[in-house]
């Protein structure tokens, strides 16, 4: 029997190591993504050169001390800006694509270089806000007054958590953004590694919190769309998304308050809205910040 007990005792224990070995692992997944430009996802994996664009290398800090490297391309017109936001694992290249025709209807641009980049971590859009701050206050330097943002991904989540903040921000494109990080968190662990909710989700959580000091079952951007009114949003997300399922654009634009607007066309790869609808995604974009901005 005390062996019996011994070999049940053992193998608990050997479960609950395993499992906080594939809490850590997971939770690095969020935290450390790796960090890339990839051609048949962001397009252009070059400086804004590559789209003709003269562009800065600038640098700014947050509040927090990160110092992040950014994109300044000027235009001229010192009055208005966009600041383009990545998501998850991105970099600064990812606004490249909507770039063009934003400075060629006459904004300048900050493609901003969220602090994973930069030797932190990513948090899903918790501290990240923190950053696209960094980015408004160059601008607001440098004398611009009417300061919009455009997120990709979390670039998105991060964006309406910033805006609704900041009501400096006059008006804001989120792009395949997320409703709630846990849930776009847990329904990836289901569908491309079969994991279920428990037991392994809480401890991932618990890694995630206490690896990034956070609390990340606070980051909830459906929270905090309702408070941008009166100032307007667009929301843009690919009907058949394969990442950030398209419930996340409906239960965000039905928390959403006028005025507001929600394009959803046919496309199944996250993110890949311009990829797909290039000349409609610029008009759409183009046509959003000149009504607003």
């Amino acid at each position: 029997m005390s062996r019996i007990k011994t070999i049940f005792l053992s193998l608990i224990g050997f479960l609950f190591i395993g499992f906080l070995g594939a809490a850590y692992y997971f939770s690095s997944l969020v935290l450390y993504p790796n960090v890339q430009c990839r051609a048949d996802h962001h397009v252009f994996c070059d400086t804004p050169k590559e789209r003709g664009l003269d562009y800065e290398n600038v640098r700014f800090q947050t509040a927090d001390g990160i110092e992040l490297e950014s994109y300044f391309i000027p235009s001229s017109n010192k009055n208005k800006a966009i600041i383009l936001v990545h998501g998850h694992g991105g970099q600064k290249n990812e606004g490249l694509r909507f770039a063009k025709s934003l400075h060629n209807a006459g904004y300048s641009l900050v493609l901003l270089s969220l602090r994973r980049n930069h030797g932190s971590f990513a948090s899903m859009g918790y501290y990240e806000p923190l950053d696209v701050d960094a980015a408004f206050q160059f601008l607001k330097n440098k004398g611009y007054s009417k300061i919009g943002i455009f997120g990709f991904s979390m670039g998105a989540a991060t964006s309406i958590l910033y805006m609704a903040k900041n009501p400096e921000i006059p008006a804001g494109i989120f792009s395949s953004g997320y409703a709630v990080a846990m849930d776009v968190m847990i329904e990836s662990a289901k569908r491309d590694f079969g994991i279920p909710y428990y037991p392994l989700i809480p401890l991932v959580k618990l890694a995630l919190d206490i690896r990034g000091n956070m609390d990340i079952d606070s980051v909830r951007p459906i929270d905090s769309i309702g408070n941008i009114s009166p100032r307007p949003i667009a929301i843009f997300h690919c009907k058949s998304d394969d990442y950030v399922d398209h419930h996340h654009a409906e239960d965000l634009f039905s928390k959403a308050k006028e005025p507001k607007s929600l394009w959803s066309p046919e496309c199944s790869r996250h993110e890949r809205i311009w990829n797909v609808y290039p000349k409609e995604a610029e008009e759409r974009a183009v046509s959003f910040f000149k009504t607003y901005l």
